[in-house]
């Protein structure tokens, strides 16, 4: 396979207020995307309250000190462009003759909502209705309880959107409280990806999120995050006819240096494409066990280690099998190498599709941010194919061993007995 080389050109400026300002130079591109990133995170809401920083983000978009909701959807609706929000700011997308009128308007969304009474009612009711529909599905009820039982006390173990409970105790103020104490400069990002030169982009940037002041969030210190001192197998009753199976522990950060071979290993045992996976291929293909089954440590990791997760659907009288199926493909991987064949399938696989991440202007936008937050380097998409092309078999083994771990699995299930 040829080798696939992409070079961006990406520049920052780094604003007194301790605001970063990234920009993506795409020439030829007809569109514009502004990503915003604040240095916000879920554990920093207050753990009485769970799901007021999913809140905040879901009604960003629900009125402004300039708009109503009908009239900022509208407004975007005008320039041809997409804006939706987030718990640490928001997206717009748009023509790139647009991209003066649209970044003004996501400035506006993401540093002067008002949460409106009336709206924040109508989305509260949406999100319970979520809720409530998820304690009825039992790969939600449990995909919850796996994470409890991997994060134990610390926030990343909460519910993400809360519960029906806490979502309807939830006031306005609350709201405006927690955007006014966590939605500030120190530690964010802003970044956009277009046609235009850097210096033309960086300078309107400037001039859109400039006056953004507040000195910077100070977050709460968290549980440290540790390894189970030993796994747990539970199983939860449904009146379903299949049942859902988790299992699991801590994974890694993004910053983890194994994470790239991890890439790998994730690729050859349960997150390659259609049938490659080993658990894929066994599991679903020669054991016929199920429709969709996955595993993986990679996929999560962030800021916080995120979970080496296995999750399959299947019948209940498949459950015993189907989890000793994951345990055989665990424990192959720790001890024995994987062929250079099947290797290289990954290897290839993973250095020619890398690209396609990368086809619109919201992506390289979240790259460069994901870049810089992380400290890979805004040449990391140059040096990635090598990073992966430099995996051994060795190394997988190695890292397999040091990074799974079937002695402390938390081993979750629901649906039928």
């Amino acid at each position: 396979m040829s080798k696939q080389i992409i070079r961006l050109s990406i520049a920052e400026r780094q604003l007194k207020s301790g605001l970063t300002l990234l920009s993506v130079h795409n020439p030829g591109a007809q569109t514009y995307a502004c990503v915003t990133s604040l240095d916000v995170r879920m554990a920093n809401e207050d753990s009485r309250s769970p799901g007021v920083a999913n809140m905040v983000g879901e009604c960003l978009d629900e009125g402004t000190s300039k708009h109503n909701a009908l009239e900022l959807a509208t407004a975007a609706e005008n320039l041809g462009a997409m804006i939706e929000g987030n718990h640490r700011g928001g997206v717009v997308m748009c023509p790139a003759a647009q991209q003066k009128k649209a970044t003004n308007l996501l400035r506006e969304m993401v540093l002067e909502p008002s949460f409106p009474a009336r709206e924040v009612r109508r989305v509260q009711a949406e999100v319970m209705t979520e809720i409530q529909a998820e304690e009825d599905d039992p790969r939600s009820v449990a995909g919850r309880l796996f994470r409890k039982k991997v994060y134990g006390d610390h926030p990343l173990g909460r519910p993400l959107h809360g519960t029906v409970k806490s979502v309807a105790s939830i006031k306005p103020k609350q709201l405006r409280d927690h955007h006014r104490t966590w939605f500030r400069p120190g530690g964010g990002y802003i970044a956009a990806s277009g046609p235009f030169e850097h210096d033309d982009m960086l300078d309107r940037l400037e001039r859109a999120f400039g006056s953004f002041r507040g000195k910077a969030p100070e977050h709460t210190p968290q549980p440290k995050l540790e390894l189970a001192a030993k796994g747990c197998n539970v199983h939860l009753p449904m009146k379903r006819e299949q049942v859902h199976l988790f299992l699991g522990h801590l994974g890694i950060r993004r910053t983890d240096p194994d994470f790239y071979k991890l890439s790998v290993l994730d690729h050859i045992l349960g997150s390659g494409p259609g049938f490659t996976s080993r658990c894929s291929r066994k599991l679903r293909d020669e054991q016929g066990l199920c429709y969709s089954v996955s595993a993986g440590i990679t996929g999560s990791a962030g800021e916080e280690p995120g979970t080496f997760t296995a999750y399959i659907g299947t019948s209940p009288e498949h459950r015993e099998k189907a989890l000793a199926g994951f345990l055989a493909e665990i424990d192959t991987i720790r001890k024995e190498l994987p062929s250079e064949t099947e290797l290289q399938d990954v290897k290839d696989y993973l250095t020619g599709s890398f690209v396609f991440a990368l086809e619109r202007n919201s992506n390289l936008a979240a790259y460069a941010i994901r870049a810089r937050r992380f400290g890979l380097g805004f040449d990391f998409i140059e040096r990635y194919p090598d990073l992966i092309k430099s995996v051994t078999v060795e190394q997988i083994r190695e890292v397999a061993e040091k990074h799974l771990r079937p002695d402390r699995l938390a081993i979750i299930s629901a649906g039928a007995s």
